[in-house]
């Protein structure tokens, strides 16, 4: 027997929470370890000071100029806007307005659009685990999305092999030898993690010491992340909410940079059929290694099948299909964004997810992601559509 519903055993706030303690001597590290390479990049060469010395230069003709404050502060905007150097996310927003883009997961349901990867003319955002096996496929991700603070990122994901044309797009707080490594174009985000009071706080009879210590251990990195790193970093300027997973984040930055409408493809959140993943591929010495179908041990018929063990408890979500509280609580992150930034997310996956507009891949990729208005959403309609799956939670 295993759990019903989608339902956390933890909020939201104290996963987060368990998340950032987890992660946070990683995350400090790698911001430091990287800063000289990137503020080399985007500061301290002679590209980046005769942008500054142009623009500078603009700005005082603008103030110059015999013009109404509105149309002084416009142009004073324009002008400090084509500072922002290439690396920036900032740079880069709403630059793709109207560009249809897929957002691929790590899900079995991936299996659907394998076959049509060739023939999709628009964009990819992919995570790393999942760039090698696209490639293989005939599609290589546009956008590389690095978002774990794991410290051997490079030699599992990057090490020995040419995604050359690709864009990495990731923040400074992850593994330095992708920073130093990587050569082809890059993107760079802050990434947003807000430290928060829970109801933890009031309980009673605890000394002033205890309460200190509580305290002080449910807001570790609040500094950090809303002080610290914008500050050294704000040559970056823009900030990315940390959303659980790479895919929700993928979709925070592609929504940020215009693409829509989004389609999510492997983006299961679940294990269908009880299976682990879509198998990866993987250039092994120069030779293409395939993954096999693996899939969770669960009982049937009182007897235990599957040869992963899952460490988490294995829930059965809201339309049936086994998940885990983590896979659960990325799905809530999900909507999360959804309500929040409100892109025009489109659904082709085959998971736990039933509270988005659906669409076939194939027929996706047929139109090469164009004319699907009729699955778009008004910001009324996709807050109440978030806002009933919370309630339902």
């Amino acid at each position: 027997m295993y759990r019903q519903g989608e339902k956390a055993i933890q909020s939201q706030d104290a996963r987060n929470s368990g998340v950032l303690r987890s992660w946070f001597d990683r995350w400090v590290w790698a911001s430091y370890a990287n800063y000289d390479k990137i503020e080399k990049e985007m500061v301290r060469n002679k590209v980046a000071e005769e942008r500054y010395r142009i623009y500078d230069e603009e700005i005082k003709s603008i103030i110059q100029q015999k013009l109404s404050k509105a149309e002084q502060d416009k142009a004073i905007y324009a002008a400090e806007q084509k500072k922002i150097d290439p690396f920036s996310l900032l740079y880069h927003h709403k630059k793709h307005i109207g560009e249809p883009a897929i957002i691929v997961g790590a899900g079995m349901s991936l299996e659907k659009l394998i076959p049509l990867l060739k023939d999709w003319k628009g964009a990819i955002f992919a995570p790393e685990s999942m760039i090698s096996t696209l490639k293989y496929y005939g599609h290589q991700p546009e956008y590389i999305c690095l978002f774990d603070a794991a410290t051997n990122a490079w030699d599992l994901f990057f090490k020995g092999q040419n995604y050359k044309g690709s864009t990495l797009v990731t923040h400074p707080s992850v593994d330095p030898k992708v920073i130093e490594c990587w050569k082809g174009n890059r993107i760079y985000y802050l990434m947003l993690h807000f430290s928060k009071l829970t109801e933890k706080i009031k309980q009673t009879n605890k000394s002033l010491q205890e309460i200190d210590k509580e305290v002080k251990s449910q807001l570790l990195g609040f500094d950090f992340f809303e002080n610290i790193l914008p500050l050294v970093y704000k040559m970056i300027g823009a900030s990315i909410m940390n959303a659980g997973c790479v895919i929700n984040n993928a979709v925070e930055v592609a929504n940020f940079m215009g693409f829509s409408p989004l389609f999510l493809c492997g983006v299961d959140f679940g294990f269908k059929n009880w299976v682990h993943r879509f198998p990866g591929v993987k250039k092994v010495k120069g030779r293409w290694k395939k993954d096999k179908i693996g899939y969770i041990e669960h009982e049937e018929n009182g007897e235990k099948i599957g040869d992963i063990l899952e460490g988490r408890e294995i829930i059965i979500s809201d339309n049936g299909i086994p998940t885990n509280d983590e896979q659960a609580e990325y799905k809530l992150a999900l909507m999360c964004v959804y309500k929040l930034d409100k892109p025009q997310l489109i659904d082709c996956s085959d998971g736990i997810i039933t509270e988005l507009p659906k669409a076939d891949i194939k027929e996706v990729v047929e139109k090469n992601g164009r004319g699907f208005e009729d699955r778009f959403r008004t910001n009324e309609d996709i807050i109440r559509s978030a806002n009933a799956y919370f309630d339902r939670r």
